[in-house]
């Protein structure tokens, strides 16, 4: 394998190994935290800087909350799944429309909470937030995958 191939699929895993570090270690601290780890504390203290981790909006693992609520959490998840599968099919094309059709309903949920107007579920997070995390994979991954290439070839696609 040339040092190119090497770097090219190196750069195409980090932000793959970096959803999926998100999405196992928000389960890891549920699961520490139980067993009285003080190690636990850590984790929650990260995630709290992209999550509110509010507990009626976590799901829980054994008796303690995820250190992601559940719309972060298949949001993350929804993000890696879809960054495999776009790899793996060398997508490279963007579907705007589609992108913003799963991203809406998410917006939707989150800003009519937010707003006051209802109250949501984490059922209804769940849902919305791993549409979000597939239509913002469909815009992220191609992106990202075609200034790879433009790096890779030295800026002459």
């Amino acid at each position: 394998m040339s040092p190119k191939n090497l770097r090219k699929i190196i750069l195409l895993i980090i932000p793959l190994a970096l959803l999926l570090l998100i999405v196992v270690l928000s389960i890891i601290a549920p699961i520490l935290e139980y067993k009285r780890l003080e190690i636990s504390r850590n984790y929650y203290y990260i995630f709290h800087n992209i999550c509110n981790q509010l507990p009626t909006r976590c799901l829980f693992i054994y008796t303690s909350p995820m250190a992601l609520c559940a719309r972060c959490f298949f949001i993350y998840l929804a993000l890696f799944i879809t960054g495999i599968v776009l790899l793996k099919n060398k997508i490279n094309k963007i579907y705007w429309r589609i992108s913003l059709i799963l991203i809406l309903p998410c917006i939707i949920d989150g800003g009519t909470q937010y707003l006051g107007f209802r109250l949501s579920n984490n059922v209804l997070r769940s849902i919305t937030g791993g549409l979000a995390g597939i239509g913002l994979g469909l815009i992220f991954f191609p992106l990202y995958f075609r200034v790879i290439k433009f790096f890779i070839k030295g800026g002459d696609s």
